[in-house]
């Protein structure tokens, strides 16, 4: 029910009139030859859709790796954030998340929160918001299939230094915490202008989860390059 209607919602919001469409799309790609095969690829899309005091922001990644021609990695995750903007600052939003995680501990999760976020620094250089909520969570293990649905209260926060007209860092962090898990997430990644729209993202991820199968790591990390493009308005 919850998911109709966040799609219900957001096709009667956002018409085609006096909208804008921004976002980018990134590839990366890294392999090894010779006493050791390894391959590393990896993809990103993001897209941003805005109308009035309304944002829709839908943002899709994936990663896959081997090791000696075995499947060492492999994950998938899309995520859709409708906000509204009361205020110059101050919006609510609603929130779905979908990841599947071939080797993680959690083999897959679906969330849908709802909450206020506000922006706390918006100059041209520094800018910084935080966002609190509340919803649904259903998640699955991936060693013992064991699954759970549990109530979950979500914050997360996002900065971004603009460090020059070419380049800017960003730090995002996000803590899911319900009954059977915590999950925290944090995202640095590095941007480096190349020539127009082409830019090259250096990323570091540190993935936690709190309660995970026997013989499963809690904490996961990935380091991704990417050659992206941006369009749009920007």
């Amino acid at each position: 029910m919850f998911r109709c209607c966040f799609v219900l919602l957001a096709v009667l919001v956002f018409s085609p009139a006096s909208a804008q469409w921004a976002g980018e799309v990134g590839l990366g790609y890294l392999g090894t030859s010779g006493n050791t095969r390894t391959e590393s690829l990896n993809g990103k899309l993001a897209l941003d859709y805005t109308r009035g005091g309304w944002k829709n922001g839908f943002k899709a990644q994936s990663t896959y790796s081997t090791d000696q021609d075995e499947t060492t990695a492999e994950r998938y995750a899309l995520s859709d954030k409708l906000d509204w903007s009361f205020s110059e600052r101050n919006y609510l939003f609603v929130s779905l998340d979908w990841e599947k995680d071939l080797f993680g501990g959690i083999r897959e999760r679906t969330s849908e929160t709802v909450g206020y976020g506000r922006k706390l620094l918006v100059g041209p250089t520094h800018f910084l918001e935080a966002a609190i909520g509340a919803g649904a969570r259903q998640s699955k293990e991936n060693v013992t299939g064991l699954r759970d649905e549990d109530l979950i209260y979500r914050g997360s926060a996002l900065y971004t230094w603009k460090l020059s007209e070419t380049s800017a860092f960003s730090e995002g962090v996000k803590v899911e915490s319900g009954e059977s898990n915590t999950f925290a997430e944090s995202l640095a990644e590095l941007k480096v202008s190349i020539v127009g729209n082409l830019f090259v993202s250096i990323s570091y991820t540190v993935r936690y989860n709190s309660d995970v199968p026997d013989g499963s790591d809690q904490t996961d990390t990935f380091t991704a390059i990417n050659l992206s493009y941006a369009f749009g308005a920007q």
